[in-house]
Formats: structure tokens, sequence, C-alpha cells
């Protein structure tokens, strides 16, 4: 069997990661002394690429700076949206005191407390997206 270029072309991911098995390297290794210039634009690729991921970017000050305050407000939102979430939906659940025991906020006054239940999860969604934004950035 010949060994062709498209050969080599596929196998050479997993020669170039190092997982090759001992006889698939010694397979291209082969075909590349045997092919300098298929060789050489392999060489020109890999520094191309290399190239490529060591280039640093470069973003003008102006794009940087609204960057830094978007993603400020987003924190800020985020810790807004914690605070009222927790807030809203503990108070939901809150209690007192007397003489006749305790007494839950929903036995009194179930609409108030409805609403701040309603109000604590509409914040937990904000939250939940708010946070979904910032995955991307690994914040």
């Amino acid at each position: 069997m010949k060994i062709t270029r498209n050969i080599v072309i596929d196998l050479w991911p997993v020669y170039q990661s190092g997982e090759a098995s001992q006889d698939t390297r010694d397979l291209v290794e082969a075909y590349l002394a045997d092919e300098p210039e298929f060789t050489n634009m392999i060489n020109a690729q890999q520094e191309q690429e290399f190239k490529l991921t060591q280039a640093p970017i470069e973003l003008p000050k102006e794009i940087e700076m609204e960057t830094l305050e978007k993603t400020k407000k987003i924190l800020w939102q985020r810790s807004l949206y914690t605070g009222l979430a927790i807030f809203f939906t503990l108070f939901a659940f809150t209690f007192n005191f007397d003489t006749k025991g305790v007494h839950w906020i929903w036995e009194g006054m179930p609409v108030v407390s409805g609403i701040c239940l309603a109000v604590g999860i509409f914040f937990w969604a904000k939250l939940a997206h708010t946070t979904g934004k910032l995955k991307g950035s690994n914040l």
C-alpha cells in the first residue's frame, strides 16, 4: 500500500499531539523524510500557527475602558440582584413571636407574602441571567 499525502495529513494531528503509536510515528517520519517539499510546507504552517497564538492582541484604550465599565456594571448588578433575591425570599418566610406562639407572615398577610416571594423569584431569575452574561468572561 502506497502512503499518500492525504494519509499523512489525516495522521498529522495524532502525530503532532504525541498520541500516535510508534508505527504511526515511523510511517509519518519516513514520509516526511522522502518528501522535503511537504515537510517544508508543514513546518511553515506550524510557524504561522505559533505566531498567531503568540501574537498579543492590542486593543484601543477606549475599548478597554468601555469593557471595564460594562463589566463593573454587570458585577454591581449581580451583587444587587443577589441581595434583593435573598431579602425578598426570606421576607416571605418571616415570623414573629408573642404570648400565643409563632406567627408566620403568610398566616396574617398571605398576599404580601406571595408578592414578596414573587419578587424574590424575579430577582433570582435576573441574577441567573446576569451570571450567564459573566460566564463567558470567567468572572
